[in-house]
């Protein structure tokens, strides 16, 4: 008996963990923000490599927590590596005062309300999480 629950606990596990994986994630700026943005423009800003936008303006970045879904296969699919490791790349920058502009985390919600306030910010969210709100743009979908 107790290995039945025990396999039907991980079915169950990895079933939930593909449906967020399956989920599309989506980068969102605020509606003011004109900039059109690449795969690569995006994987510069989340890397620290590009910290203002074309008119000379500081971004303001955010993340996800990185047990979320939607961050992990933000990572994987445009900075080419896993949330863990990009979170540890995070503090290690922070650590030896080497980052420029450290994205902030925040839960979905969060992102979304920070995006749509502050004309300057980017974050990425499930496509899910934008239904019906307003002040922001869809600037990449990724699947």
């Amino acid at each position: 008996m107790k290995l039945i629950k025990q396999m039907l606990f991980i079915l169950v596990l990895i079933v939930v963990t593909q449906s967020a994986w399956a989920e599309k994630v989506v980068v969102i700026v605020n509606e003011a923000n004109g900039q059109t943005l690449s795969a690569g423009d995006i994987k510069g800003i989340y890397s620290d490599n590009v910290i203002q936008w074309a008119d000379g303006t500081s971004i303001k970045s955010y993340d996800l927590p990185v047990k979320d879904g939607s961050r992990e296969s933000f990572s994987q699919k445009i900075l080419g590596t896993s949330a863990r490791d990009a979170a540890k790349s995070w503090a290690n920058r922070k650590i030896t005062n080497t980052a420029k502009n450290p994205p902030k985390t925040k839960k979905e919600k969060l992102v979304v309300l920070s995006v749509k306030k502050k004309k300057n910010a980017i974050g990425y969210v499930s496509e899910a999480a934008i239904a019906g709100k307003t002040g922001i743009k869809v600037v990449m979908t990724i699947e």
